[in-house]
């Protein structure tokens, strides 16, 4: 019998093997003693995030990131360039964060509404139903009433 001894290395995922994930909507960024400003979130994964601002930050600067699904995130800028800044958040993201982020990202379009058919008040349905459940007694009331007479 021949056993080999097999050493097995689990794969753990790191925060650089997380997908990216394509936002392309606006969050709030704070930094400190700065006053608010709206941003473009570019894309997200649970453990940070690419951001375009007008505002100038610093590698190393903290960050507060308001994202709508999300909330608001505490973050790390780790890099800049072109294509904006690369947060990395500090506490990473709870699992399904990431979906419920971009879940809202409805995109309204300038559709006309749907016409609402026109519809009797209850008053008169109501009114109609009982004509239509009366009048045929009526009517076989009133053939009989003229036999009776005609004939009798």
């Amino acid at each position: 019998m021949n056993l080999s001894a097999r050493n097995l290395v689990l794969d753990t995922p790191t925060r650089r093997d997380d997908d990216r994930t394509p936002v392309g909507r606006t969050c709030i960024l704070r930094v400190a003693s700065r006053p608010p400003v709206v941003s473009e979130l570019l894309d997200l994964t649970r453990f940070g995030c690419r951001i375009k601002t007008r505002q100038a930050l610093a590698a190393e600067e903290l960050v507060q990131l308001g994202i709508a699904g999300v909330g608001g995130i505490e973050a790390r800028v780790v890099w800049h360039g072109e294509e904006g800044y690369g947060c990395e958040f500090l506490i990473p993201l709870r699992a399904g964060a990431v979906s419920a982020a971009t879940q809202e990202n409805v995109v309204s379009l300038d559709v006309a509404p749907v016409a609402v058919p026109f519809k009797w008040p209850i008053r008169y349905r109501a009114l109609f139903l009982v004509a239509y459940a009366v009048a045929p007694w009526l009517a076989v009331g009133a053939i009989g009433y003229a036999a009776m007479h005609a004939f009798g």
